[in-house]
């Protein structure tokens, strides 16, 4: 039995809602007496949350960039967003936090419902924020010191299937470089889902796609044998490509092989992809080398690794951290089996650190959850994984039907248990250092009190849209708001949006604005802070 693309699982959500098999869409915008509106309530929703995959160009099936395309799609925004199917973040925001947070809480949920249940009203257009700007051409970082494009262009199949296809780039180094980042840019963002890269010294990533037809190989769930770095970086839609602080990188060794796995999304029109690998090398050498380090099968307490049909089976894993250590990301890996992952840390005086929760795994959704912070593990901490498998006839991932038992494998048939940790070693004011910024805090400064810094420029014009700069001194929700002088909302730029800690800066929607004096509102975690804008 095939397992379902992700268009089928969305069509099965509609399907069920039609039915009368799901909760119906609820509102509770009469009881309360008020109706929410396009321009103030569900405009920075779509923008924050939905917009940075539905553009033009990109992997969603429709943009989101504006009134007329909400309203035209705004049955399957309110479905998809209430079954939260969408926006597909998979981690539980309640317990714990990530850099590139994409999740709408109930009360965000209700507005939007309370809006297509009132008529999907747009409210004052004036008051509406800007749509958002993506970056497009050949990096969103820079000048790259290393570009390495498919040889040639892939071929997908308008079959309505979904493909995993690893390509192998050359990179001919003279002498091995550290790297401070690696941006995976798409060719045809239409069908890219997401790719995972690696770097291969063996020669085994060539040795496979020589054998197999056409350009690359054909591999689900990895790169078909374990490459020397095999989780160098990881692209999805709507993620940020950012910098290792200062003084950290990876390595990328002589004439090693930078190995690409793409998953093709399905389509029914025969499609053409070239996509592109941009590497970044470091200033200066790396004093610290990120190294990834996995938790697996070796890891078990309750092994061996082995799924029996017809039965639902959680695994438990314990590793013992040997040095300090500042973790960067964590990265959780199975395939169709794979039903929920959980992880947690123990200090060696008792205090435990949230990981990652996923109660919903999704093989077409996976990638790398990079922390607001480095997180520092002291040696002798425990790291405890459960990761559950679905190997029933009630998994409609399942890969057979009848189930049969299945055990370790590369093969989508097959199943894997790995937790990936990308780690460097400790040193004193790393837990000062945020991952979300460029500018990076050197280790032993003391992070900026949370600051909102005057607006520039002041007095602004339609023609100059003025730029405000804030510094967060600890990530959370964050609300940014201008107001007119009598402190009413004009333009929402942030509605309790999750930032990470640093420095941050956003250029304000002031379009449309009538001449005066309005005042922007910065709230967050640790108290509220405003400047006076002048709009002429």
């Amino acid at each position: 039995m095939p397992h379902f693309s992700t268009s089928s699982r969305f069509a099965v959500i509609l399907l069920l809602l039609l039915s009368g098999l799901l909760p119906g869409l609820r509102t509770s915008a009469q009881a309360q007496g008020t109706t929410p509106t396009y321009a103030l309530d569900v405009a920075p929703l779509i923008y924050n949350h939905c917009s940075r995959c539905h553009h033009e160009g990109d992997i969603a099936p429709f943009p989101l960039m504006g009134y007329a395309d909400v309203v035209r799609r705004g049955f399957t925004v309110a479905t998809a967003t209430q079954t939260r199917y969408m926006p597909p973040w998979k981690a539980d925001p309640t317990y714990s936090h990530f850099l590139d947070e994409n999740t709408l809480s109930d009360q965000q949920i209700q507005t939007i419902q309370d809006w297509f249940a009132a008529g999907m009203p747009r409210g004052d257009s004036t008051l509406e924020p800007a749509a958002p700007v993506f970056p497009v051409g050949n990096s969103a970082l820079g000048t790259p010191d290393l570009v390495l494009p498919m040889a040639q262009k892939y071929t997908h199949l308008g079959n309505g299937q979904d493909m995993y296809r690893v390509f192998v780039l050359p990179t001919q180094l003279p002498a091995g470089r550290d790297v401070a980042a690696v941006e995976f840019r798409p060719g045809n963002r239409r069908i890219v889902h997401h790719a995972i890269t690696a770097i291969d010294t063996t020669g085994r990533g060539r040795a496979r796609d020589a054998a197999a037809a056409g350009y690359g190989y054909t591999q689900f769930g990895g790169f078909g044998f374990t490459p020397t770095t095999d989780n160098l970086s990881g692209y999805v839609p709507g993620t940020r490509d950012r910098f290792f602080p200062p003084g950290l990188g990876k390595k990328l060794y002589r004439n090693a092989d930078v190995l690409v796995q793409v998953h093709y999304g399905p389509t029914f029109q025969e499609q053409t992809d070239s996509s592109v690998v941009n590497v970044f090398f470091t200033p200066q050498p790396a004093t610290r080398e990120v190294q990834t380090f996995p938790i697996s099968v070796y890891s078990l307490t309750n092994g061996p690794f082995v799924l029996p049909a017809n039965q639902v089976k959680t695994f438990h894993a314990r590793f013992t951290v040997p040095a300090d250590i500042s973790a960067l990301s964590v990265l959780p890996h199975c395939h169709l089996l794979g039903r929920s992952w959980k992880a947690w840390a123990v200090k060696p005086g008792g205090d435990t650190i949230p990981l990652i929760k996923i109660d919903d795994w999704n093989f077409a959704w996976q990638g790398s959850y990079r922390f607001p912070n480095l997180l520092r593990l002291p040696a002798g901490t425990q790291v405890f994984v459960d990761a559950t498998y679905d190997n029933t006839a009630a998994n409609p991932l399942n890969p057979f039907s009848p189930p049969r038992q299945v055990t370790w494998g590369d093969q989508t048939t097959a199943e894997m248990f790995v937790f990936y940790f990308d780690v460097v070693p400790y040193q004193p004011g790393d837990e000062l250092i945020p991952l979300g910024v460029e500018a990076n805090l050197p280790a032993g400064l003391t992070r900026p009190a949370t600051k909102l810094y005057p607006v520039y420029p002041n007095p602004a014009d339609a023609a100059t849209p003025p730029k405000a700069g804030f510094v967060l001194a600890a990530s959370g929700p964050v609300s940014l708001t201008l107001t007119d002088a009598q402190g009413r909302a004009v333009r929402t730029i942030y509605r309790r949006e999750a930032l990470a800690a640093g420095p941050n800066t956003v250029t304000l929607p002031t379009a449309g604005l009538a001449p005066g004096l309005y005042l922007l509102r910065l709230e967050t975690a640790g108290g509220a802070f405003t400047q006076r804008v002048l709009h002429r």
